[in-house]
């Protein structure tokens, strides 16, 4: 006798959801399933990449300070999470810029997402003020475009124990998730998605519900082979080429100039006719202003061919990120290692980390007559 087709599941996020075929018959009408990734790569196709992570001890660095009569307000050592936090930290930059005065003009420097999204605000003060982005690579060559892209603040120092250092920034994400929110289906490569992990996440379950809710707790992750308990988490996923393709579009239509230049020391600054500089260099803002509290971290990154019927992010023992262009696969990290060099054995060991996970413990071989092993279904749930 036939059995009843499943009813559609209700998922909050758009996303086609199926069952692995190898799956036992018994146990798929369990729960509806994510796709399982393929893990096949070709780094012929899709070169492994490694990006550097501008991460600064203590705190990220946005404030105002004077250097030989220039205005400088900085904005960098976000660590890993420049994309997220790029929105927010740009909306204070342009209160900061607005209160001071700007009309001896702006002078950006970087041209990363932390500056290009200054930029994009910048050009919205009005009167009108003269605005040019200074740096040395401009998209897609930047470490931003380098970026996996989910919306979560990680590797970022914040003074957890400073009871005001924490408000500040819990304000700034709160401004960023809005922001980005605010871009979703406008052409910034913004989405709204679930993160699926086995495990808590810590820089998550810290910050106010009102910016990530709380994490819905799952007694199976809904994966064909990858039974284990788990969490989900309502994020975003920001994916880097179209969300810097597009700052960087929108800013030559405003007809803000771009300039490709190298700045070797707080010197040259001097030679900038703009009175007011925001400096968004990231991890160069250790040599050019002398902070030794910079620390680069590197984080080898493979990419696998694009699967459209992805809809979610996952992280664990390592991170899925689903995008247009392809998969990314990512999750390591080498404190204080600055080359941007990528390494293929560590690539590889990577994707088969994660790969093994997916795949699971295999299901023993039953007799003819023994039923299937009961398992929990996947989407009996309570928020926590």
């Amino acid at each position: 006798m036939k059995s009843a087709p499943l009813a559609a599941h209700p998922a909050t996020f758009p996303g086609r959801q199926s069952f692995h075929t190898d799956y036992p018959r018994r146990l798929q009408n369990v729960s509806l399933l994510e796709d399982t990734p393929d893990f096949a790569f070709d780094p012929a196709t899709f070169p492994y990449r490694a990006g550097v992570r501008p991460y600064r001890n203590v705190t990220f660095r946005l404030e105002p300070e004077t250097i030989a009569g220039k205005f400088v307000v900085h904005n960098y050592g976000h660590g890993g999470a420049g994309i997220t936090m790029s929105w927010g930290c740009a909306e204070v930059v342009r209160e900061i810029v607005t209160q001071h005065g700007a009309s001896g003009g702006v002078a950006v420097l970087g041209a990363g997402v932390m500056g290009l999204t200054v930029a994009t605000l910048l050009t919205e003060i009005r009167p009108k003020i003269s605005l040019t982005v200074y740096a040395e690579k401009f998209t897609p060559c930047t470490t931003s475009d380098i970026a996996g892209g989910q919306w979560a603040p990680s590797l970022v120092n914040f003074k957890a124990h400073d009871g005001a250092a924490r408000l500040t920034y819990f304000d700034i994400l709160r401004r960023a998730r809005k922001a980005h929110e605010g871009r979703i289906g406008a052409g910034f490569g913004v989405s709204r998605r679930w993160n699926y992990t086995s495990r808590r996440i810590d820089h998550l379950d810290i910050l106010p519900t009102d910016i990530v809710p709380p994490a819905t707790k799952l007694n199976r992750l809904p994966f064909a082979k990858l039974a284990m308990a788990g969490f989900k988490y309502d994020l975003l996923l920001v994916e880097p080429p179209i969300l810097m393709s597009k700052l960087q579009s929108d800013l030559a239509a405003a007809s803000v100039r771009c300039v490709r230049k190298t700045f070797k020391a707080v010197g040259d600054l001097a030679d900038l006719k703009e009175s007011v500089i925001v400096n968004c260099t990231g991890l160069g803002s250790r040599d050019l202003f002398n902070d030794d509290l910079m620390v680069p971290i590197k984080g080898q990154l493979v990419f696998l061919r694009p699967q459209t019927n992805l809809n979610y992010l996952f992280s664990g023992d390592g991170h899925v990120f689903p995008r247009t262009d392809a998969v990314v696969i990512g999750g390591s990290e080498e404190r204080g290692a600055s080359d941007s060099t990528p390494d293929a054995v560590m690539c590889k060991k990577m994707v088969m980390r994660i790969k093994q996970l997916f795949d699971g413990p295999r299901f023993p071989t039953l007799r003819k007559g023994l039923p299937y092993p009961t398992m929990r279904p996947a989407y009996q749930h309570t928020s926590i």
